[in-house]
C-alpha cells in the first residue's frame, strides 16, 4: 500500500509541470477569417494537446478584434487588411499569414460570366440595374454590398479606381456580416456580391464568379482585391501564443492555407 501511494505521488508530481503549461488562447475579429483559423487552431491542438485555442465565432470586425487585443481582452486579434494608422501606433504586432483574393459573385440564375470595373462601379451606383445590360438577361440585378469598415469593401475600394468614392444608392441591400452576404447571394436569384475566394468555394453551384477586366481571380499582383490576413499580437506574447505563431509557418499549417484557397506569406517572427 505504502509503495502505492509513493508511486500515485511520483505520477503526480510528473503530471504537474505539464499541467501548469497548459494555455489558453483566444481569438477574434474578421468574420472572414473565421474558417481558415478555426480550422489551424484545430490542427495546432492536435500537435500540441496541452493547449486551447478558442476563435470566436461571432465576428468582431477588424476594428474590434484589434482594440480587444489592445484591451487584454484576447490573446489575438483577426485582421483581414493591413493595420491604420491608428491602429499601428498601439503596442501591438501584425503578422501577415495569408492574402486571399476578394470578387464578385453573382447567384448561379445569373449567365453573365465577366464584367468590367466600369460596369461594376455603375451597376453599385445604381446606373445599370437590369442584367440585360451587361449581355445577360431582362432580369433585374439585385445588388448586394457590405459595410464601410469591412475589409472586403475596403479592398475594393482600394482596388478598383472607379469605386474609391463611389456613392451607392439606398436600394443597395448592406450586409454587415459575411454569413449575411454568403445566405443572401446563395439565395436570391439575380443577385451579385462581394465575396472572397473561401466563400465562393463553400456556395459551391449556388454562386459563381466574375471574370473582372478578362482577368480571372487569383492571388497574383495583377488581381486588383486582396485580402490581406493578419493576426495581431497584444501586451500578453505568451509562449503558447509565440508557438502558435510559429506553428503558423509549418508545412502543415501552410497546406491548410492553400486548402482553404488562401495564399500563405512569408512572414519573420
Amino acid at each position: 500500500m505504502k509503495n502505492l501511494c509513493v508511486a500515485l505521488m511520483i505520477s503526480m508530481l510528473l503530471l504537474t509541470p505539464l499541467a501548469a503549461q497548459a494555455e489558453n488562447i483566444t481569438l477574434a475579429g474578421s468574420g472572414s477569417m473565421i474558417p481558415l483559423i478555426t480550422e489551424l487552431g484545430k490542427a495546432y491542438m492536435k500537435k500540441y494537446p496541452q493547449d486551447t485555442v478558442e476563435v470566436n465565432q461571432k465576428s468582431l470586425g477588424q476594428v474590434g478584434g484589434v482594440m480587444a487585443v489592445n484591451n487584454g481582452a484576447i490573446d489575438i486579434a483577426m485582421s483581414a487588411r493591413d493595420l491604420d494608422r491608428s491602429e499601428k501606433a498601439l503596442p501591438v504586432k501584425a503578422y501577415e499569414i495569408a492574402v486571399m483574393p476578394g470578387l464578385f459573385a453573382v447567384n448561379s440564375s445569373v449567365p453573365v460570366k465577366a464584367v468590367t470595373s466600369q460596369q461594376i462601379c455603375d451597376i453599385y451606383s445604381g446606373k445599370i440595374k437590369n442584367w440585360k445590360q451587361v449581355g445577360g438577361a431582362d432580369a433585374p440585378i439585385v445588388v448586394l454590398s457590405r459595410p464601410e469598415a469591412d475589409s472586403t469593401k475596403i479592398a475594393v475600394r482600394r482596388g478598383i479606381a472607379c469605386f474609391a468614392a463611389l456613392k451607392e444608392p439606398v436600394d443597395v441591400a448592406v450586409l454587415p456580416k459575411a454569413k449575411d452576404m454568403f445566405t443572401a447571394l446563395t439565395a436570391k436569384p439575380g443577385s451579385i456580391g462581394m465575396i472572397d475566394t473561401v466563400a465562393l468555394f463553400d456556395a459551391g453551384a449556388k454562386a459563381k464568379a466574375l471574370k473582372l477586366d478578362g482577368k480571372e481571380v487569383s492571388a497574383s499582383s495583377q488581381w486588383p482585391i486582396i485580402h490581406h490576413y493578419n493576426l495581431v499580437l497584444g501586451k500578453n506574447r505568451s509562449e503558447a501564443i509565440k508557438r502558435f505563431i510559429q506553428f503558423i509557418k509549418s508545412p502543415e499549417a501552410q497546406g491548410l492555407i492553400k486548402k482553404e484557397k488562401a495564399v500563405p506569406t512569408n512572414f519573420s517572427l
